[in-house]
């Protein structure tokens, strides 16, 4: 791990952890992810036409599906009441993490990159799990669990290492496409924070649209008596041109 890395991921892993709620929140993004990470690899034991990686496919997505489920259980035991449940319940993750364009990941990237992929995601969450444990930022129960996740963080990285160190000696550009997977997870990351940011400024102008111009508007407008308003009939020789209209 570079000690920029290093330096970002303890920073961050301060503020996740330390802020009252927020650790909620970062255990419901890593069931989600996990979950979402379940299905890419599911599509892949389904996808792929080795055999031998079909079944460290198949369990990697049991690993993840486990993971998601510990992550989920971890929200409730720390969350309050309905907000807590709320956290891991979203309906359409699954899709929009497995399936963009119609396409499942696998597909869209291919074998070779997807282990590329892989890789970089699970030597990531290797990495920053360690952190966490090694800075002592997490509850007990949360820390012991995030230990045995550790345990199965660290084969998913040795078998799609191992799949990469096979692939070098194929010829195939390893380090490139680990390279790029990196770069594309950075810009990935840019742009959930601009995301995020977006809707915090939209939020801001839109409240300063209420009490700066609807507000005061609607103290000046002329208010409307509510309820039924009573119609008044119309005159025979208006209806009578009506229907001879019609």
């Amino acid at each position: 791990m570079g000690w920029l890395r290093r330096a970002w991921i303890t920073v961050a892993s301060e503020v996740a952890w330390r802020i009252p709620g927020r650790p909620q929140r970062l255990l419901h993004a890593f069931s989600l992810a996990e979950r979402g990470s379940m299905v890419d690899v599911l599509f892949a034991a389904e996808a792929t036409p080795r055999r031998d990686l079909r079944r460290k496919y198949f369990l990697h997505a049991l690993d993840e599906g486990r993971h998601a489920r510990v992550f989920a259980d971890r929200v409730r035991a720390l969350g309050r009441g309905d907000r807590a449940e709320a956290a891991v319940e979203d309906s359409g993750q699954l899709v929009e993490a497995g399936i963009s364009g119609g396409l499942t990941l696998f597909e869209r990237l291919g074998e070779d990159d997807f282990l590329a992929f892989v890789y970089v995601a699970e030597a990531d969450a290797v990495e920053q799990f360690g952190v966490y444990l090694d800075r002592g930022l997490a509850d007990p129960d949360t820390a012991l669990e995030l230990r045995t996740i550790l345990k199965d963080e660290v084969f998913h990285v040795s078998y799609s290492r191992a799949e990469l160190e096979r692939m070098r000696k194929d010829g195939k550009p390893v380090d490139r496409m680990v390279r790029n997977r990196r770069l594309r997870r950075l810009w990935e990351r840019y742009l959930r924070l601009t995301r995020d940011i977006g809707a915090r400024v939209s939020g801001v102008w839109l409240t300063l649209l209420y009490f700066v111009a609807l507000g005061p508007f609607r103290l000046v407008a002329r208010l409307e008596r509510g309820g039924w308003h009573p119609v008044p009939p119309r005159a025979p020789d208006a209806l009578a041109a009506a229907r001879a209209e019609g």
